[in-house]
């Protein structure tokens, strides 16, 4: 067994609330009748507690985006842990994010210390600014390609294990060695699992959340261990499609849910393991940190369409650059296709064109733009992206690139057109350089400077994170990682906000990023 202190990752836990009900779940999703939301308060102590550890801290579920404070969460440990790290942050569009999260994950030294674990809900495309901004390392998996879950709702003493097998196969563990201690609403525990158990049987608690509690070593886990006999993940086990939404019980569990009332118990979602049966010699014991799954590409399909614009309010932006004859041309071309829904003009001429066509209009003439950025706001309810066209239309392939691509909603996107202008802008009304409002006629003052980000390209296939920029990217990383603890070494750069200050003995030594890209 390991020490938390010498983890790869320790988990917050923020709730156990999870719209998924995955065969044999690790934190058993559905057997829960009131699923624990943690509170502010535990989270900030959480988040104190993991002062000085060298590895990733996550935040997990079930799943944490849902939870209703997840906002205020992740800005108070962004504040509170780890440092910022804008190379890992999805700005630039992509048609392949899964690839893109793939580039950073897995990998641990060259990481700013904070990790999201998410199935990438709707939720996750509400914070997705925050959620790039904040964390270096995520763990995503939309659970909608086969993935092959162990079972884990078996006792060892049902299948006839003596203690003395036992210990060794416990001691083994490989979720217990390969990933991670945990900290729920009830305390810190040695291991996720018997995080989980402990909430779903209303056990008795783990350690105090205080600094350090990650510093003890096996010898130290006691009466945590006790856990470890409800638990078959150390045993070579059969899986199941988590697809599925069924878990394989034995008896002891069966009765065990029984007593807690478990919701998926009466759904039927069950399936009574019959310890008489078991073979051992059919199935391995896991050593590896992704058994469920073997094309990590997989984690990200149907939930890459989640993440893509899911609408878009489309507004002519004609000046006085343009006669009669070409504003009415962009004015029939763009209501024959379906996007244009405001023009915007300080042209009475134009406005009325508009009008005529059945195309609302706002006025600029004698406005700034803060307040006309507002006027469209309140009229049109927009609540997502909105594309703004300056004297022109856009190029053929635009619109397919709305469609194939996940843009970032934090970014100001931009592109010239036939002229020397600016021709379009895409932003997204949730972004929080516009929180308090901005001049619709200079966007990017409001943005930071890297999240003003050129369109150079029409073609999809141009936006694809391929495996040799996964490479370059990995590869600069690690040139800049030790560089940065340079810095900091020698006063240049401020330490990071709370995660593990550099070692003494040098600059870490980047590990084997294991991840796989196409």
């Amino acid at each position: 067994m390991k020490s938390p202190a010498d983890m790869r990752v320790i988990q917050i836990e923020i709730t156990n609330a999870c719209p998924k009900r995955c065969s044999n779940c690790t934190r058993f999703c559905g057997h829960h009748t009131e699923p624990f939301f943690m509170d502010f308060e535990t989270f900030k102590t959480a988040v104190q507690s993991m002062k000085g550890f060298k590895g990733v801290v996550g935040i997990m579920g079930g799943e944490p985006t849902i939870h209703p404070e997840f906002e205020k969460f992740v800005k108070y440990f962004k504040e509170n842990f780890g440092e910022d790290d804008p190379s890992t942050a999805c700005y630039k569009p992509t048609s392949s994010f899964v690839n893109h999260i793939l580039a950073d994950v897995y990998n641990v030294v060259c990481c700013n210390q904070r990790g999201l674990w998410t199935s990438v809900t709707p939720r996750y495309y509400q914070h997705f600014e925050l959620i790039q901004d904040t964390f270096g390392y995520q763990l995503v998996n939309d659970h909608s390609q086969t993935s092959m879950h162990e079972t884990l709702m078996v006792t060892r003493k049902e299948l006839g294990i003596p203690d003395d097998e036992w210990v060794k196969l416990r001691d083994k563990c490989w979720i217990q060695n390969l990933w991670s201690a945990s900290i729920t609403p009830k305390g810190a525990f040695f291991c996720e699992i018997a995080g989980a158990l402990d909430a779903t049987f209303n056990g008795p608690g783990g350690w105090k959340i205080e600094p350090g509690w990650w510093n003890r070593k096996p010898a130290d886990f006691g009466e945590q261990l006790k856990w470890c006999e409800m638990c078959s993940a150390a045993l070579p086990m059969p899986k199941r499609n988590a697809n599925e939404e069924v878990d394989d019980v034995s008896p002891v569990w069966h009765e065990k849910l029984v007593q807690i009332d478990s919701p998926k118990l009466k759904k039927g979602l069950v399936n009574e393991f019959d310890p008489k049966a078991y073979k051992p010699e059919e199935h391995d014991v896991i050593n590896e940190r992704t058994p469920y799954m073997k094309d990590q590409t997989q984690r990200l399909v149907k939930g890459q369409q989640v993440l893509l614009p899911q609408s878009v309010l489309s507004d002519a932006w004609l000046t006085g650059r343009l006669d009669e004859s070409g504003a009415t041309r962009i004015i029939s071309d763009l209501k024959g296709i379906e996007r244009l829904d405001f023009v915007v003009s300080e042209e009475e001429a134009h406005c009325k064109l508009a009008e005529a066509a059945g195309v609302q209009a706002v006025r600029t003439a004698g406005r700034g733009g803060r307040e006309v950025l507002a006027e469209i706001r309140e009229r049109s309810k927009c609540r997502d992206w909105v594309l703004l066209m300056r004297d022109s239309l856009p190029p053929g392939g635009f619109f397919h690139l709305l469609k194939a691509c996940v843009f970032n909603p934090g970014c100001l996107y931009w592109r010239y057109t036939g002229n020397d202008s600016v021709g379009l802008q895409f932003f997204n009304v949730r972004a929080f350089s516009l929180k308090q409002g901005a001049d619709l006629f200079d966007l990017a003052a409001a943005y930071p400077s890297q999240k003003v980000i050129s369109l150079e390209h029409d073609n999809v296939s141009a936006y694809r994170v391929t495996l040799a920029r996964n490479i370059y990217r990995r590869a600069l990383k690690r040139i800049k990682w030790p560089l940065k603890w340079m810095a900091r070494k020698i006063g240049l750069l401020p330490p990071p906000s709370g995660g593990a200050p550099m070692p003494e003995g040098g600059a870490p030594t980047p590990t084997a990023t294991v991840a796989t890209a196409v």
